[in-house]
């Protein structure tokens, strides 16, 4: 299924198609990597956007404006739970995306009656006391990486790592941690297959590993505030579209 089909209609995303192609390219490139470089092992934006530019050899601008489906549907799949999204095929709604990301940072809202834009300001003053825009790139990545939100910014490098931990063996008493071994030990009986890819790894495990479960932080606070300074920039520019 591409990319583009996996995609919700959400008024707070729709700015998107109006968006400078450049910032959209920024956009996409903080969902297919992080920023060390390394390609996050869940998503498929990355093939869609090989795909476009390919279709539109002639234009980069055209290939990435006609991908913001795409980019949308990646980040509302990031910011989703992955099994419930396994079984539903589609993310999350931006708006439940930034309220998470709120809290996870700890700014000060109140859901449903505080604006987008609002919430969007308020998780870039409580992350970097003033509100940045795209050419701080650098400095943001910086900042988060310091405060420790980029996280498990890959887990492509060790995956079987992340379950054991996750789990708790090694570090559990008990039955529980008698428990967790056995389950780890379990491992060894998952196919090659599965463990090529460790959500259908953690899919077949008896308990929910939250590393691979839970919204992807480590992509999701980055992308908001690149998506904030984007509807900043958008609006502050808009002319011929009404503000979002």
């Amino acid at each position: 299924m591409a990319i583009e089909s996996k995609f919700r209609e959400d008024k707070d995303l729709a700015f998107l198609q109006y968006a400078d192609w450049q910032d959209l390219k920024m956009l996409a490139e903080a969902l297919i990597k992080d920023n060390s470089g390394t390609q996050q092992w869940t998503g498929q934006l990355k093939k869609t956007l090989a795909k476009n530019i390919d279709m539109y050899k002639s234009s980069e601008e055209e290939a990435y404006k006609n991908s913001w489906k795409g980019i949308a549907a990646e980040l509302q799949l990031f910011g989703g739970d992955t099994i419930v999204n396994l079984a539903r095929r589609k993310g999350v709604l931006y708006e439940e995306i930034l309220h998470d990301v709120a809290q996870k940072v700890d700014a000060d809202f109140h859901k449903g009656t505080t604006p987008i834009a609002e919430v969007e300001e308020k998780v870039l003053r409580t992350l970097f006391k003033r509100i940045t825009n795209l050419d701080d790139m650098n400095d943001i990545y910086k900042t988060l990486d310091e405060k420790g939100l980029l996280g498990l910014t890959s887990l492509e490098s060790n995956p079987w790592k992340t379950i054991k931990n996750g789990l708790g063996v090694g570090s559990g008493t008990g039955a529980a941690g008698a428990g967790a071994s056995a389950i780890f030990a379990g491992i060894k009986m998952i196919p090659k297959f599965a463990k090529a890819n460790p959500i259908v790894a953690a899919a077949t495990l008896p308990l929910t590993v939250k590393d691979f479960s839970s919204p992807a932080y480590r992509v999701t606070v980055p992308a908001v505030c690149i998506v904030a300074m984007m509807r900043a920039k958008y609006n502050e520019n808009s002319s011929d579209y009404d503000e979002f």
